[in-house]
């Protein structure tokens, strides 16, 4: 078999089928599609029978609710494929590019193969926005090529996110990474730092295979962020990562800033007051932050420029559309 589809579901009644089509059109075949239903209690559970029932080449797999990492992890020890690939329940792939991705792995056989995906904004159930965002080259790469091109790899989000790669499956076994479920946000990127070092070969693609869909509840990642309650210990894991790969300290410090600032953009000013005594207290005390009241303020104007934007954008895509169905 060629790979296996990992989609952990869990609560994705009305996303999920949409998800599955989206890989079965593709008409490819020798491959799986894994169901991992995490304890959903909205239909989703029976909706994965349903599928598993009416289409070859899809398993279901029914667990207690435990995360999308323990989901995931399920999948690593189910699938029977060569390649494994985790894509969301809410997402979908490009059709047409797909059938490339599979014939580039089996003819390389690379350790990772990794390629672009397209970034679907939405507002109010309606995209106003696609941004496609690929890997900076093409070709095969040797670790060290990698990361003499850490940044640039990074900068694109080609590294972060485990749903535009594809990673041999007896390499995963064989080494033992897993995704560590004691983490609720950016466990994807610890998965691929600490899977990194055991891979010789990994191939590039710059095309978007792989379609996010942007949940438009901007608080999400910044409700998983509240659940930290020290982001300075948080980020131990990533910084043993990256010192395992040779990356320099400034890129963990680059990526707890990003998170901090992320951590603030919805707090309240007593919040922020909190967390800046708490940086200032940390491991990370030397990279200044500016005085609370002026990142509170700043946050919240923020917020008025992107709803702003938002709005404008969207209308601006609902009438381009409108008037090309007319001119059709």
């Amino acid at each position: 078999m060629i790979f296996s589809v990992i989609i952990p579901c869990y609560n994705c009644v009305k996303t999920l089928e949409r998800t599955v089509e989206s890989i079965r059109v593709c008409g490819l075949s020798d491959y799986e599609i894994l169901l991992i239903d995490d304890g959903s209690n909205d239909g989703t559970a029976e909706l994965c029978d349903r599928l598993c029932g009416k289409y070859e080449g899809i398993r279901c797999v029914h667990q207690s609710n435990a995360g999308v990492s323990a989901a995931r992890n399920r999948g690593i020890d189910e699938a029977r494929g060569e390649y494994i690939w985790f894509v969301d329940s809410d997402d979908t792939v490009d059709e047409d590019s797909l059938r490339g991705v599979l014939e580039t792995a089996l003819l390389k056989k690379p350790d990772m193969l990794l390629f672009g995906m397209s970034f679907d904004y939405y507002n109010h159930g309606k995209m106003y926005l696609r941004e496609n965002l690929n890997p900076p080259s093409e070709g095969m790469l040797s670790l060290q090529n990698l990361k003499d091109d850490f940044d640039e790899f990074y900068n694109c989000n080609a590294l972060t996110p485990v749903w535009n790669k594809l990673f041999r499956s007896d390499l995963l076994k064989k080494c033992g990474t897993r995704f560590r479920e004691d983490m609720f946000l950016m466990e994807d990127y610890l998965f691929v730092l600490e899977l990194l070092p055991f891979c010789k070969e990994i191939y590039s693609l710059r095309k978007p295979i792989y379609r996010y869909r942007q949940a438009e509840d901007e608080r999400s990642a910044y409700r998983r962020l509240q659940r930290i309650e020290n982001l300075a210990e948080y980020m131990q894991p990533f910084e043993q990562g990256l010192k395992t790969l040779g990356i320099p300290c400034e890129h963990v410090e680059n990526l707890y800033s990003m998170l901090l600032k992320q951590r603030m953009y919805y707090a309240s000013f007593s919040e922020i007051r909190s967390l800046v005594a708490q940086h200032n207290r940390g491991k990370y005390c030397r990279l200044k932050q500016p005085h609370p009241l002026k990142i509170y303020l700043c946050s919240r104007l923020v917020q008025i420029r992107h709803k702003l934007a938002v709005a404008v954008k969207s209308s601006s895509f609902y009438r381009i559309n409108r008037a090309d169905r007319k001119h059709d």
